[in-house]
């Protein structure tokens, strides 16, 4: 199934038009997620530039070619900053400047003296000597590619990025930054969870979540675990291997996607999601749903203080994972969908409903996706999840359990919003409402699916 049964084709489908409207139909500016302000769903993605920041990023390339680096830095920096995420700050005196960015956790703090360019990031303070930090720093060295770890004389443990301006064209400052900014926002959060002598610094742009969030979200992370693992019990673990795969994976990625996690508990579900995928030639697949099923009991030990500890409200400049393929978002999508319809077949429409959610939350977990089909992600999360949507708020939900009714009408209306942002800079996008079926959540689904990974976002360099 999919990539956990190695299925490679693709199906088509198409419906008869049923008069609805088109995604050109004016704007409208109500806010579907109306009561959700402030909420964040789904790890950040850089792959949101507008067709003004892909514009940044052409001059910083330009202007490096041309020698000229004080207007290519500020095109650079430009391109970095994400309004919305308030997540880059950046001053500059003719050749020297300073910057600050933001990840997470942690903030990159650097400076230029118009030969050599610095970032440095605090993780935290050794108040005791440790030979098993210094060790796990040292072990960190060893896989990292432009930056390096070290402590200075105040016993704080850093990481680094350093080179010459005259080498660094954008691309290689790009990936020096993400990585000194991704790698020390994750190794912070690990350092102090693993080493009681360590102690934080450098962490007061993050905020800890409202109590009643922490409450909803440790109750439907319980919820989940807990409900999957019922389910996956009643089945035979051979003859429905794969399914239980499926059900499992999406859990994890449920889990990633809608609360958020951070530190060790996002830790610990990657390492759960790598029992299945590390050693996918090595171990049968039953023995690999028993370690996750393992592995996914265990989270059901964690307190609601330890799992508060890991959700806390941030901001971030890189995104942790790569953007995709297009073809292999359809790839993923395409190959769910089609092995869903062997359960609808043989009657089982909870699992056939699960596994169309596996193709949209997968691509979420391992790619970063173009910003369009991250929002259009979120309208598809809010009709298969409407209970906890409206518990975190949602005022209007796209879909009423009681009658089994999906809100057409708003759907329609929060796509149209979520593609009609994108246009300029995606001119051949177009999304067809008349291939929606709106009859049950599952077909629903499908449909939806199959539209968003067949949308082109190809672009062109003006």
């Amino acid at each position: 199934m999919n990539k956990i049964l190695g299925k490679d084709e693709e199906t088509k489908k198409a419906r008869q038009p049923d008069n609805t409207g088109s995604a050109d139909s004016p704007a409208d500016t109500s806010d579907p997620f109306e009561g959700m302000q402030g909420v964040r769903l789904g790890r950040y993605s850089d792959n949101n530039k507008s067709a003004q920041k892909t514009q940044s990023w052409y001059q910083a390339e330009d202007r490096f070619k041309e020698k000229d680096f004080e207007k290519a830095f500020v095109s650079f920096f430009d391109y970095l900053r994400d309004e919305e995420e308030d997540n880059v700050i950046f001053n500059q005196d003719g050749p020297r400047f300073t910057f600050t960015i933001i990840q997470g956790s942690k903030k990159v703090h650097g400076s230029c003296d118009g030969k050599t360019i610095s970032g440095r990031s605090p993780l935290a303070v050794m108040e005791t000597p440790s030979t098993a930090v210094m060790r796990r720093l040292l072990e960190m060295n060893y896989s990292l590619y432009y930056s390096h770890s070290g402590m200075d004389e105040g016993n704080t443990l850093y990481m680094v990025f350093n080179t010459d301006v005259a080498s660094t064209n954008p691309s290689k400052l790009y990936y020096g930054l993400r990585e000194l900014a991704t790698k020390s926002d994750r190794q912070d959060d690990l350092l102090l969870s693993d080493f009681s002598s360590l102690k934080p610094t450098d962490h007061e742009h993050i905020l800890p979540l409202r109590d009643e969030e922490v409450d909803l979200k440790y109750r439907y992370f319980r919820k989940w675990i807990e409900e999957t693992l019922k389910r996956v019990s009643e089945l035979n673990h051979d003859s429905f291997s794969g399914s239980i795969a499926y059900l499992l994976l999406t859990l994890i990625y449920r889990i990633d996607y809608l609360i958020l996690p951070e530190a060790k508990l996002l830790s610990e579900l990657e390492k759960i999601n790598g029992m299945y995928w590390d050693k996918k030639d090595e171990i049968a697949l039953v023995e690999r749903n028993q370690m996750m099923k393992d592995g996914l009991r265990k989270l059901l030990d964690i307190s609601r203080d330890d799992f508060a500890k890991s959700l806390y409200r941030s901001r971030s400049t890189f995104s942790i994972a790569t953007p995709p393929k297009p073809e292999k978002v359809r790839d993923h999508i395409s190959s769910a969908n089609k092995d869903s319809a062997w359960y609808i077949e043989n009657k089982y429409p909870d699992i056939a409903q699960v596994i169309n959610e596996y193709g949209m939350v997968y691509n979420h977990f391992i790619y970063s996706m173009p910003r369009v089909q991250s929002d259009l992600i979120k309208i598809y999360m809010a009709v298969m999840h409407p209970d906890f949507f409206a518990e975190m708020g949602m005022k209007n939900p796209f879909y009423d359990r009681e009658t089994k009714a999906l809100n057409k009408e708003a759907i329609t209306r929060a796509i149209n919003q979520a593609t009609g942002r994108y246009k300029d800079k995606f001119k051949n996008m177009k999304w067809d409402h008349n291939r929606i079926s709106y009859e049950n959540l599952y077909e629903f689904g499908v449909d939806f699916s199959e539209q968003l990974s067949n949308l082109n976002l190809e672009t062109k360099r003006d």
